[in-house]
């Protein structure tokens, strides 16, 4: 028979795991592109992302303590995105639940080149095998 407090045991792993987890904007690469994009460009990936997964954005938005507020709803709920100034850390705070947000966030803001994207850009750009390159050409004069 299993004893009920033997079932409490992997609770603090549990804990433990969820307070050392990192924020989506936090992470690399996303972290590094929201550093060096400009307010204006984060605020429009922010509404486009936000558009893409059906909610109704504000065109307005508003203003709290310093950061730009992009308000969307869908469904009777309510989700804020809050861009900071370049000079704070994270860059942008709230937005809906999920992953798919952020990953479209990153997907729409300039920046890092992913290690995956560089690789088939260096393929793409290898003659194919068994073609030569061209012989230099000798100047004679």
């Amino acid at each position: 028979m299993v004893r009920p407090a033997l079932l409490l045991l992997p609770l603090p792993l549990v804990l433990l795991a969820a307070a050392c987890s990192k924020a989506p904007p936090a992470r690399s690469p996303l972290r590094e592109q929201l550093a060096a994009a400009d307010t204006p460009t984060i605020e429009q990936a922010a509404r486009t992302c936000l558009a893409d997964e059906a909610w109704k954005v504000d065109p307005v938005g508003s203003s709290s303590n310093g950061a730009n507020v992009v308000i969307a709803s869908k469904d009777g709920e309510e989700t804020d995105v809050y861009v900071y100034p370049s000079d704070q850390f994270p860059r942008v705070t709230g937005g809906p639940d999920g992953d798919a947000f952020w990953i479209c966030l990153g997907r729409l803001l300039p920046g890092v080149a992913r290690k995956a994207d560089t690789d088939k850009a260096d393929e793409a750009d290898k003659p194919p095998a068994g073609d030569a390159p061209p012989a230099a050409v000798p100047s004679g004069s």
